[in-house]
């Protein structure tokens, strides 16, 4: 369960890289220096936005995990998951 619980983590680095990235663009396209800050509204867009894209991204890895630990099923492997999961 290391590796799995190590690639988990990456949900957190993904959402702050998006996040980010967004606020460095926004602020280029409005014309402002890269690490001005944002008011309220825009602080809670970035955050929504950046927390869809790491969601999107990690999701399909929990749904595996949480099949994986079902004691109910069994299964032959990552790729069996994913194929049964799938059909």
């Amino acid at each position: 369960g290391f590796v799995p619980g190590l690639f988990g983590t990456s949900h957190g680095a993904l959402q702050f890289m998006a996040y980010e990235d967004l606020k460095e663009r926004y602020n280029k396209y409005r014309n402002r220096v890269s690490d001005t800050k944002l008011n309220t509204v825009e602080y809670i867009m970035m955050a929504a936005v950046s927390k869809i894209f790491a969601v999107s991204a990690t999701y399909p890895y929990q749904v595996v995990r949480a099949r994986l630990q079902d004691q109910h099923n069994t299964y032959s492997g990552v790729f069996d998951v994913i194929h049964r999961t799938w059909r």
